[in-house]
């Protein structure tokens, strides 16, 4: 029901959280600022997502194309495109915020490996030869 190349994006984007989830396991760092910023970008998105979900009750009803025997025909097809269990928008943006949510915790576990690599770093320096200051 979605369109494919909607759905593949959907499939692309799974791939993504996918590959950061495994990435972040593997000691994959983030700086604070950059992950912040992936953070806020998905938290809009999310957010976007859920308001529109919240409207399912009217993605899912019949549009008033009139009485033509066509319009009889496209009007139940058309509130299956949101609705549909298996291929329908609704699953979809819900698969969708769960994969945001995934890609926001790897995100999130990328910071705190960047922070540690970061601090580790600094007690090196320190043992090495002391503080270093830069510009």
């Amino acid at each position: 029901m979605i369109p494919d190349n909607f759905a593949s994006g959907l499939t692309g984007v799974s791939q993504a959280v996918a590959g950061l989830k495994a990435a972040a396991a593997e000691g994959f760092t983030v700086t604070d600022s950059g992950g912040q910023a992936l953070i806020d970008a998905m938290n809009d998105l999310h957010d976007e997502i859920t308001d529109a979900i919240s409207h399912s009750d009217v993605l899912g009803q019949e549009p008033p194309l009139g009485q033509t025997p066509a319009a009889q025909v496209y009007k139940p097809f058309l509130a299956t495109i949101a609705t549909d269990p298996h291929q329908g928008m609704i699953p979809a943006l819900r698969k969708l915020l769960k994969d945001l949510t995934d890609a926001r915790d790897s995100i999130q576990k990328s910071m705190e490996s960047y922070k540690g690599t970061d601090q580790g770093s600094k007690q090196g320096l320190n043992k090495a030869g002391g503080t270093t200051y830069s510009v």
